[in-house]
């Protein structure tokens, strides 16, 4: 599945496009595929009313605005719950995605011969 990024170009509210701009750089950081929807664009009103319908506003009532993050067609929430999942280091368990496997670590051997030059020239300068 793609992880569905739905925003509005469309705002003049600063938080949302902090929100926005926010999430996009993480996903990139992470190399996490994604698709963006903005549901200010007249061609995605499927889109917008999909994503309406299966997100949940902070209040109820109220309509649920962007930034909303689905996998898929599965909701994982809204921008305080991606924040919440970045802190808590859960990030791709919030995507629903598989962790990605950490980076294999060396395990060369390092054999340190001969003193450091700092060492030497403090050895040199107590001889002095």
């Amino acid at each position: 599945m793609v992880i569905k990024v739905y925003l509005s170009s469309v705002s003049s509210n600063t938080y949302m496009k902090k929100s926005q701009s926010s999430i996009i750089d993480i996903l990139d950081m992470h190399k996490v595929n994604y698709e963006l929807i903005d549901i200010a664009d007249p061609t995605n009103e499927e889109q917008k009313k999909f994503m309406r319908a299966n997100s949940k506003p902070k209040e109820e009532g109220k309509v649920p605005l962007p930034p909303q993050v689905f996998n898929g067609d599965d909701y994982c929430g809204d921008y305080e719950a991606f924040e919440n999942a970045l802190e808590q280091n859960t990030l791709f368990e919030f995507l629903k995605l598989e962790s990605p496997s950490p980076k294999e670590v060396s395990k060369a051997k390092v054999t340190v011969t001969g003193a450091h030059r700092s060492e030497e020239a403090e050895t040199a300068g107590d001889a002095q």
